[in-house]
């Protein structure tokens, strides 16, 4: 399969929509979330700076090390695999242009992409670490859902009359794991995610397919390599067509409930720098973002960052005076959006959309305060589930409340 990151797209920001059918309040708790590479900070520091001789070379001593004290090498094993491919990863590393990069909290890192709202919504789960993504491709829905106890994987889903049909896995991806953060272009074909399993450089990668119409399946999927992966998460990335700009998130050098969204121009064809006459240091330099100030860039870059720059600030100015026009985002139907109260014609549907908005801001603080009542251990269960119950009745309130409102407003 070819390289795939060239494809270009017009894209949908997002805006907090609750919904009663949409992302599951909670999964089960087992799956891996971030952990460190090793315990030993300085083998971290060279894989994430791409130091992967070093990085090799004291993870083989500490195997040694381990072996003698006959403990397991397990965790310095993997670091040795993560070097191999991390070295493989050097000779295929993209010719990026890296327009801007801004650093938010997690949890609302979605707010952070400055795209049009006409094709699509992302929404962030309460715990901010699953995004369901609808399409505008007749009502599609992508959603990580439990594939078992360990495992998230991305179900396709249709919305007919405000529901979700019953979902059907994406086959074709290849990918042993965790798969999330999914983005499928306007084409219908070419879809991006991220995934995290023990074949990628660590944690979550960016990988990307296109779909094969003849089998009527994806192709396997393929990791986007550096600079969009690194040890850290990486991922949710989309591309704006008409603005010709990208975005992706990583945590990489950043501190806990941190993330950076960086800004790109997409290339037309993977623009793969040649490892044998580049300079090493200039090239981990590229491949791991470690300066963006710093990158070295042609002249020709410097002139296309410039112009990208330009339609940057055009792209968010539009996006603030969008927002500023904005309340909130209540769906009627395929053809209408309401925004604020006066958006709707009539007055019963806007007295019901303000306690619509009312319970959905107390479902949100009923969510929170469950987290922390899950995290404190002198809770009782009873407690819990008595404010599970509650958040169940809320969920309902508001689904019936979505279907009263869609219906007064569509009637007139």
């Amino acid at each position: 399969m070819k390289k795939i990151l060239p494809c270009l797209m017009v894209f949908a920001a997002i805006t907090a929509h609750a919904q009663s059918d949409s992302i599951p309040p909670s999964l089960p708790p087992t799956y891996p979330y971030l952990s460190p590479l090793s315990e030993v900070a300085e083998l971290n520091a060279n894989v994430m700076s791409l130091q992967f001789g070093k990085a090799d070379a004291s993870a083989k001593k500490l195997i040694q090390t381990a072996k003698r004290k006959r403990q397991s090498t397990a965790e310095y094993d993997k670091v040795v695999a993560l070097c191999r491919r991390g070295e493989s990863g050097l000779r295929g590393v993209d010719r990026v242009v890296i327009v801007d990069s801004v650093v938010v909290n997690k949890e609302e890192f979605l707010k952070a992409y400055p795209l049009s709202a006409d094709m699509g919504t992302l929404t962030l789960s309460s715990k901010g670490d699953i995004v369901q993504y609808q399409t505008q491709l007749n009502g599609m829905v992508l959603r990580p859902e439990a594939s078992d106890s360990t495992h998230l994987q991305i179900v396709r889903h249709y919305l007919e009359n405000g529901r979700l049909t019953e979902g059907e896995a994406i086959e074709g991806l290849g990918i042993e794991g965790d798969t999330n953060y999914p983005f499928l272009m306007p084409d219908g074909q070419t879809f991006y995610f991220s995934a995290r399993s023990d074949e990628g450089h660590g944690n979550y990668d960016l990988y990307a397919t296109r779909y094969d119409s003849d089998s009527r399946r994806f192709y396997q999927a393929e990791n986007m390599g550096f600079p969009y992966n690194s040890y850290a998460n990486d991922y949710m990335l989309v591309i704006d067509e008409a603005a010709n700009l990208g975005w992706f998130a990583s945590d990489r050098y950043q501190p806990h409930g941190k993330v950076c969204i960086y800004t790109f121009i997409p290339n037309p064809s993977r623009q793969t720098i040649d490892y044998e006459t580049a300079d090493l240091n200039e090239l981990r330099a590229l491949a791991s973002l470690q300066s963006i100030a710093t990158l070295p860039l042609t002249d020709e870059q410097k002139q296309a960052k410039a112009q990208a720059q330009k339609r940057l600030s055009t792209v968010n100015s539009q996006r603030s005076t969008h927002n500023s026009q904005r309340d909130f985002e209540f769906i009627l139907n395929d053809e209408k959006t309401c925004y604020t109260l006066s958006d709707f014609t009539s007055a019963e549907a806007q007295n019901k959309c303000s306690d619509w908005l009312q319970k959905t801001k107390n479902l949100a603080a009923l969510n929170e305060q469950l987290q922390q009542m899950r995290d404190s251990s002198p809770t009782t269960r009873q407690q819990i589930l008595n404010l599970e119950t509650r958040i169940v009745e809320l969920q309902n309130e508001i689904h019936n409340l979505e279907k009263s409102i869609r219906q007064l407003e569509l009637s007139k």
